[in-house]
């Protein structure tokens, strides 16, 4: 979240490009799955300051590590983390055990989504009312709502914050008769419909368009979700488009736990709530519903019911008669070219690069899936 993003800043941390040949002298690299909080950074920065290099071990795993340029080129370039572990271990750098929280599946970031971003929210927010607040929209708790600049939020809206902290960044627009109850956070720019419904864990990116229902969700910058259609505990990555209707499910008919596949195997998530996670580039069409615990690939276009996991660029509409087949690499990228644009956002050749390397490297997962080549058709 922005919040956060700038508190690390403020601490004097630097945000850089992963590529080796522009990295600083001094790097601080950490682990992504990493859950910080302020006694973590707290002991992060005494550390920083102190010594010249450093590693936070725990239970053998890399949580965060100071380094000098030149001893993590070669490995970022590799990404083998059992490599410079051994390299480290020849010299003389001093390693610390550390008290960490490190997340371990993906399910347990929608889990604890609210939990989090109320925290986020209460640590780090400056909440005021700067926008632009119709006299008969309803707020609840107005010390924990943060309205920002330009942001608008009109007739009839109830912004509920008395179970959890509401923060809408600058230029959101919040239309006439939404519903909108905390913990929630909507990013720059982004449109709330008439009539939506965002409950509590609500966690909106920038530049989005959200209607319908959504409850406890994840939903990263640029998604289209405009129409009615059920959301609930999901993940949802950038540029997404979500068909009217579409729905997520997140209870099965038998009230027991939502089993997750990783690599073949079937874990159990000791949920009995769990809804989707989708990747980027995705695109649904209208009516589309998807079963509960399921993974979505990048750059998948989805037709009818979805009661599997789907890989990466490919097409599904087997409820329609359809076998899966392969979405055309050009077609992605001129149809991503042309929703960037919408946004007035041109694509780099990086992110063109990006996506055909996403597609390189996806294409075992296609085969072992049984996606066929050519044109789709449905029968």
């Amino acid at each position: 979240m922005e919040v956060f993003k700038e508190e690390l800043l403020a601490k004097g941390f630097k945000l850089v490009k992963v590529n080796p040949e522009e990295l600083p002298e001094e790097v601080l690299i950490v682990n992504g799955r990493l859950v910080p909080n302020n006694e973590f950074l707290n002991y992060l920065m005494d550390k920083y300051s102190k010594y010249k290099e450093f590693v936070f071990m725990k239970n053998g795993v890399l949580v965060a590590a100071k380094l000098k340029r030149v001893e993590i080129v070669d490995f970022l370039k590799k990404q083998k983390i059992k490599e410079l572990l051994k390299s480290l271990k020849k010299r003389s750098i001093e390693v610390f055990e550390v008290k960490a929280e490190l997340l371990e599946y993906p399910w347990e970031l929608v889990r604890d989504n609210p939990m989090y971003m109320a925290k986020d929210l209460e640590n780090h927010g400056d909440f005021r009312l700067l926008g632009e607040v119709a006299d008969t929209a309803v707020l609840y708790s107005k010390e924990k709502i943060h309205i920002g600049e330009n942001a608008v939020v009109e007739d009839y809206v109830v912004l509920d914050a008395r179970n959890g902290p509401i923060y809408i960044e600058d230029g959101v627009l919040v239309k006439t008769h939404s519903v909108i109850r905390g913990p929630t956070y909507i990013g720059k720019n982004s449109v709330i419909t008439e009539f939506a419904k965002l409950r509590e864990g609500s966690n909106i990116g920038e530049s989005c368009g959200v209607g319908g229902e959504v409850v406890n969700l994840i939903m990263h910058g640029f998604v289209n979700k405009y129409h009615e259609g059920f959301i609930g505990r999901s993940y949802i990555g950038e540029w997404v488009n979500l068909g009217a209707s579409t729905v997520t499910s997140d209870l099965k008919n038998t009230y027991g736990t939502i089993r997750f596949e990783i690599k073949g195997e079937r874990v159990d998530t000791g949920l009995r709530k769990l809804g989707s996670f989708i990747g980027d580039m995705v695109r649904t069409a209208i009516g589309t519903k998807i079963y509960t615990g399921k993974k979505i690939g990048v750059a998948a276009q989805l037709y009818g019911i979805i009661a599997v996991n789907v890989p990466s660029f490919t097409i599904y509409a087997k409820s329609l008669g359809a076998k899966p087949t392969e979405v055309y690499l050009e077609s992605v990228i001129n149809t991503q070219r042309k929703f960037m644009s919408s946004r007035k956002m041109n694509m780099s050749k990086n992110y063109e690069a990006l996506i055909k390397k996403l597609f390189e490297i996806t294409e075992r997962e296609r085969r072992l899936f049984g996606v066929k080549k050519g044109a789709f058709k449905l029968t």
